[in-house]
């Protein structure tokens, strides 16, 4: 699908937030553990579009003895591959550029018990390799959600276990965000000096399993009012602990790292090309294995509008120059690119043409139709 996004037209108004797609994986990977329906992890989003990551979340932990599907979601993959592995086994399929990211952590942490093929990863009959595993080293240097599938599987185990996290540990507050909500349902785990210890525990679901709204969709029309827009969000509590709960006015920047909270440098970016002056976003390298070449796709979409960026080692030099000119992006099957983008159209002296747009279905198939009640004129043209 192509869509054309009206330059210019600031966009005004409220937007209801979905669903936090991170929360609900977790919180519903919990609740199918627990024997509970899943979409409790709904309750008060009703009649809110339920995004393709989310749908994938719902279906896995409503028979996780089953094989399971993550669809495209590496989240999903990453937290369900533990939990999959102590129930016993089993296989779990996945598009291919998903398999593709890589999940060499728990090869290596789980020896390598299971084999993967290119849509497929067959764990076989597990349940002899954790008759005694009670020491568990896990590489946390490229994402925080391998620590969280094992924080969410470990305390089903019948007896303690320790976690020991090497090459530091990316997206902290993300893991503090599972942490959270593995107590809530009843998890025992205590953290360590080098990791965390788990205790045997009995999973209950909390009166309330609801999941926050989703700070990473916030920040997209934070950005927007970084450019001049007056978008109100309203709907459920954002979670406020997570780092991309607040959005950086680039206007009152000269850098900033982006670390802990990776999904925002698309919107950070682009926001930033608005200012005169530079900007430089520190923290990108790890972004190569998202969807996309998120890094690289950052910068490609800035120089596609018209603006210029430069990749310099971990960072992203943004020259902002008061605006942008417009033009074609094509938006290489990354939602959040899409979003950036059609930000983008607020300071381009030109319409911005967003070439594979249909890819926001992944976290937030409401996206253009938030936008177009918010005052924004989009065409689309499907093909």
């Amino acid at each position: 699908m192509r869509c054309i996004v009206r330059n210019g037209v600031m966009p005004k108004g409220k937007v209801f937030l979905p669903p936090s797609k991170s929360e609900v994986i977790r919180r519903a990977l919990l609740l199918g553990l627990c024997g509970e329906d899943p979409r409790k992890a709904l309750a008060g989003y009703e009649g809110t579009p339920v995004c393709r990551d989310t749908a994938f979340a719902l279906e896995a932990s409503s028979h996780l003895a089953g094989e399971v599907c993550a669809g495209e979601s590496a989240a999903l993959l990453r937290l369900a591959l533990p939990v999959k592995l102590i129930m016993g086994g089993g296989d779990i399929t996945g598009e291919e550029n998903v398999l593709r990211r890589g999940i060499w952590e728990y090869e290596e942490c789980f020896a390598r018990c299971f084999a993967r093929r290119r849509e497929r990863i067959s764990l076989g009959d597990t349940r002899g390799i954790f008759q005694n595993k009670t020491r568990f080293v896990i590489d946390c240097g490229r994402s925080s959600q391998f620590l969280s599938g094992l924080l969410i599987a470990l305390p089903t185990l019948d007896r303690e276990c320790e976690i020991i996290i090497k090459n530091g540990l990316v997206s902290r507050p993300y893991a503090d965000m599972t942490l959270r909500i593995v107590r809530e349902f009843g998890g025992i785990i205590e953290e360590t000096e080098t990791g965390y210890r788990t205790y045997p525990s009995k999973y209950r679901a909390p009166e309330n399993a609801r999941a926050a709204g989703d700070t990473s969709y916030a920040a997209v029309f934070k950005a927007m009012n970084a450019m001049g827009g007056r978008v109100e969000l309203c709907g459920a509590d954002e979670d406020t602990t997570r780092p991309d709960a607040v959005f950086p006015d680039p206007a009152a920047i000269s850098e900033c790292d982006i670390t802990d909270c990776p999904d925002l440098l698309p919107v950070l970016a682009a926001a930033a090309c608005g200012k005169s002056g530079d900007t430089v976003i520190r923290g990108t390298s790890r972004l190569r294995t998202k969807e996309s070449d998120r890094e690289k796709e950052t910068v490609r979409l800035i120089r596609a509008l018209g603006g210029e960026a430069h990749i310099m080692g971990d960072r992203i030099l943004v020259r902002g120059k008061g605006g942008l000119s417009g033009g074609e992006y094509r938006a290489a099957n990354d939602h959040r690119m899409v979003f950036a983008a059609a930000a983008a159209a607020l300071i381009s002296e030109k319409p911005v043409e967003i070439i594979g747009a249909e890819c926001v279905e992944k976290s937030a198939p409401a996206f253009f139709e938030d936008i177009k009640k918010l005052g924004m004129e989009i065409t689309e043209v499907c093909y």
